[in-house]
């Protein structure tokens, strides 16, 4: 495509309006100097295009790539999704090329410049965005939407197991407006979405409230790294606590365990920094998913440790380590 996407043919123009061709002078010549100047001008976006959109600038049509655009998104369709509520909207830009051939010539502009306050997402706030894209296990959706745009993207990650229901994560497409509840950085830095107010729960002490207690746990695969994820109650994050001598077996039968299995496991601490409820699989309530040969003993194994004092248990590893190290 190149520069020349976008052309105006001049003689065109002056054919069916002569009296244009000062007017016309005007504004190429303020736009030469703004390109001279290295100036900040103000850009309306009017159609998508393939490789971007067509906008007008300083009364002139123009054209802004994507890679362009106020921000980046790391899938070029995004900008698709997002098109039809961007159209009127006004950024800032510098003027990229102004190139004359002959009788046409064409503009190109740079709207990747610093022109957004900074703001921040506060956590369990509700949000209104943009479906970006729907994959197996949940939605991308940019908040910038529920700004008007007006202070640039904010891209997020929304698993199917936080939405208010089943129903939803299934009707839900890419385009779609959807109200979302900010719930911070995951451990990878990435924004998370839900529709379910997990932080605001933390700090109101509701998940810690759940130690001791018997609860359903919902797995979950993450399709990026493969790893098998708890949610207890479909809600808040859970981390299996292995006994001593019993963690590969757990964790084998834990990895073998299907999308969407609910499992019980009993509640017996939390680490609230990072929001994880610490859990210890009741395995004698889910025989239908495991084997249960494997799991009496684990379950035989516990008990004899439970009946050890600290000392022995402590020798009881050193011999372990040793065995590994020969």
């Amino acid at each position: 495509m190149g520069f020349s996407f976008f052309k105006y043919s001049i003689e065109k123009i002056f054919k069916k309006q002569p009296d244009k061709k000062v007017w016309l002078d005007k504004l190429i010549d303020n736009l030469e100097t703004k390109l001279l100047e290295d100036a900040s001008v103000p850009f309306k976006i009017v159609e998508l295009k393939r490789e971007g959109f067509v906008v007008k600038v300083s009364g002139l049509y123009a054209f802004v790539l994507f890679n362009f655009m106020p921000w980046k998104y790391s899938n070029i369709n995004y900008w698709t999704s997002v098109s039809p509520t961007l159209i009127g909207k006004v950024f800032y830009c510098k003027i990229h090329s102004i190139k004359k051939i002959n009788s046409t010539f064409s503009i190109m502009i740079n709207g990747n410049i610093l022109q957004f306050k900074k703001i921040e997402l506060i956590i369990g706030e509700n949000y209104r965005g943009i479906v970006l894209e729907k994959v197996g296990t949940g939605i991308f959706v940019d908040a910038g939407f529920h700004f008007d745009w007006r202070f640039g993207s904010f891209v997020g990650y929304m698993h199917h197991s936080q939405f208010d229901s089943v129903e939803l994560f299934t009707r839900c497409s890419v385009g779609d407006e959807i109200d979302v509840l900010y719930q911070g950085l995951n451990e990878k830095g990435q924004t998370v979405y839900s529709q379910t107010n997990e932080m605001a729960e933390w700090n109101e002490g509701i998940p810690q409230d759940m130690v001791g207690q018997i609860v359903l746990v919902y797995v979950i695969r993450d399709e990026d790294d493969k790893k098998t994820k708890l949610l207890v109650n479909g809600k808040y994050k859970g981390r299996l606590i292995y006994s001593f001598g019993s963690k590969q077996s757990i964790r084998k039968m834990k990895n073998s365990l299907k999308e969407g299995t609910i499992i019980h496991c009993e509640v017996i601490g939390f680490n609230e920094k990072n929001h994880i409820l610490k859990l210890k699989w009741v395995m004698e309530l889910d025989g239908e998913f495991i084997d249960m040969e494997i799991a009496d003993k684990i379950s035989k194994k516990n008990n004899i440790m439970n009946n050890l004092d600290s000392g022995t248990i402590q020798k009881l590893k050193a011999m372990k380590e040793v065995e590994e190290d020969t």
